[in-house]
């Protein structure tokens, strides 16, 4: 299921706190995705998805189409912890049986995608591995190589494409932009102040975040006195 869904708060509340808000008819917007509030306008979607720098009211909770009437339930406690299942396409520039390399991976930090893992999608020399689920033991930031923690029976390779799951060596960063769809985290850019990563479950290639309402972009939102 793609974008991000309610998963607990770290609060400690059970259930989700929720809201409708009025949307116009003609917006779409899906399940999981966050959305912010126009005053005037009602329920918009994201227009700084690859640079989040503003605060995000809330993630919705179920989908609505275009001529799909004018309410939304959106999910809007600011510590609401949501859960991504990683289904964002990463192609590979390089690999081999034992590593998959990504030369654009942000942020640069040694070690970062350590004890996360990737989901195979496409493997040219052989398909058998699609869907084989393999753990992160190294990461090398100056070439963007993944050390995988099991040999392959055949080698990964510059076009093959993967799923990325975060690991326990990435856990607390803030930093990450949303891409395009503004459904899942962009791990080949940075520079966004609003959505945080907190822990996964690379077994299952789950990975738990928040978006934090007030850390802003300074120079922008700065108070004046």
């Amino acid at each position: 299921m793609a974008g991000f869904i309610w998963a607990g708060d770290l609060n400690g509340q059970k259930n989700p706190i929720t809201r409708n808000y009025y949307v116009p008819d003609a917006t779409a917007i899906d399940r999981g995705e966050p959305v912010r509030f126009t005053q005037g306008t009602g329920i918009v979607v994201l227009d700084d998805n690859t640079n989040l720098q503003k605060r995000i009211l809330g993630v919705a909770t179920h989908d609505k189409a275009a001529s799909g009437g004018t309410s939304l339930e959106v999910s809007i406690s600011p510590t609401a912890i949501y859960k991504y299942r990683a289904d964002k396409t990463y192609t590979l520039t390089g690999g081999s049986t034992t590593t998959a390399v990504d030369s654009s991976l942000q942020p640069s930090t040694d070690d970062f995608y350590n004890g996360g893992a990737i989901e195979i999608v496409t493997c040219a020399a052989d398909s058998s591995l699609i869907g084989r689920i393999v753990r992160i033991t190294d990461y090398d930031q100056g070439t963007g190589t993944m050390t995988l923690a099991e040999t392959l029976p055949a080698a990964l390779a510059s076009g093959d494409t993967v799923y990325i799951c975060l690991g326990n060596m990435a856990e607390d960063y803030l930093g990450y932009d949303l891409d395009s769809s503004a459904t899942a985290p962009d791990f080949d850019a940075v520079g966004g102040t609003v959505l945080r990563y907190l822990y996964s479950n690379p077994d299952t290639m789950e990975m738990f975040f928040t978006f934090e309402p007030w850390a802003l972009n300074a120079a922008t939102y700065a108070p004046t006195v």
